[in-house]
């Protein structure tokens, strides 16, 4: 197999940063004029500690002036749903009177952000309801949107794609993302990285570039396919010139380690370096909240009223 990996690209940073602290703030709602406190809650699939850790830095670094916290997993376990429920316990006691959710996801269209919104009491089910019940929370809910095709996550890509591009012109990147379970959810996921793709190829000046899912956590026959899908992709561009691989993965040190085994014996150029850390992605934090606060382009999603002291959101 020959993999050349760009070595301006292999040093990812090693990020050893806490957890990020809460910091108390009040924030005018521009709709109503009264002054509110907001707090923040940063939802992300979480991984090993090298990925989690990638995410507090971010999360640190994006400079949200609210009380904030970040809850790890995809909700389907119990414990993720404890630690959920404690986060979310956290803000209130410092005393938020709503709280902005920023789903840390490459998409929308997947079953970890329809959880999200059940546990939050945003949707009435879940996907693994039966598993974890929804947490309580006693203020306002408002879900910003996941990174889709976000232009902070175009400028991402392009910059990776540049970081290990030597002639653009005879060069095509795949991007490889996780990828959903459904084909509903896998055809939102491919449009999306579509309108990515379309901005790479433009400002990158690239041959070509072509989104792929891996979709992981589906049945084989589907995995077993999304693979083939991803090894005929890189084939074809390596065929047609050179073949770049992206990885469209929110950090490393989780399913991006699986990609060189899955393309193991093909000819490519790989990027190992996954979405975080990046500043515009930081940025992009405290855009979605402040864009939530705001009500504007970009936010909400969905929104959820509060409950009363003595309710359970699980009846939502």
């Amino acid at each position: 197999m020959r993999v050349r990996l760009s070595f301006a690209a292999v040093f990812i940073g090693f990020f050893m940063a806490a957890p990020a602290q809460a910091v108390d703030s009040v924030s005018r709602n521009p709709a109503t004029g009264d002054d509110a406190a907001v707090g923040v809650l940063v939802m992300a699939h979480g991984g090993t500690p090298r990925w989690n850790q990638t995410v507090e830095a971010t999360v640190k670094e994006s400079g949200v002036s609210h009380p904030i916290q970040i809850a790890f997993g995809m909700g389907m376990h119990g414990n993720e749903v404890e630690l959920l429920q404690k986060a979310v316990s956290d803000l209130e006691a410092q005393g938020v009177s709503r709280i902005v959710v920023v789903p840390l996801l490459v998409s929308s269209a997947s079953e970890v952000m329809r959880q999200y919104a059940y546990l939050l009491g945003l949707e009435e089910h879940g996907p693994w309801e039966d598993h974890a019940k929804a947490v309580t929370v006693r203020v306002p809910v408002v879900m910003a949107r996941p990174l889709d095709d976000d232009p902070a996550m175009a400028t991402v890509l392009l910059a990776r794609a540049q970081e290990v591009s030597k002639d653009p012109s005879a060069e095509t990147v795949v991007l490889i993302a996780h990828g959903p379970n459904t084909e509903e959810d896998n055809r939102r996921w491919i449009a999306a990285m579509e309108k990515l793709a379309a901005y790479v190829r433009q400002e990158g000046r690239f041959k070509a570039v072509v989104p792929a899912t891996m979709r992981d956590d589906a049945d084989k026959p589907i995995l077993d396919a999304a693979i083939a899908g991803m090894r005929t992709a890189v084939e074809k561009a390596d065929q047609e010139g050179t073949a770049i691989v992206i990885p469209m993965l929110i950090a490393n040190g989780g399913v991006d380690e699986k990609i060189l085994p899955r393309l193991e014996g093909l000819n490519f150029v790989y990027q190992p370096k996954a979405l975080l850390p990046h500043p515009e992605l930081s940025a992009w934090i405290r855009r979605r909240v402040n864009e939530a606060i705001a009500g504007g382009d970009g936010a909400p999603l969905a929104q959820a009223p509060a409950v009363s002291a003595g309710d359970s959101a699980q009846g939502r």
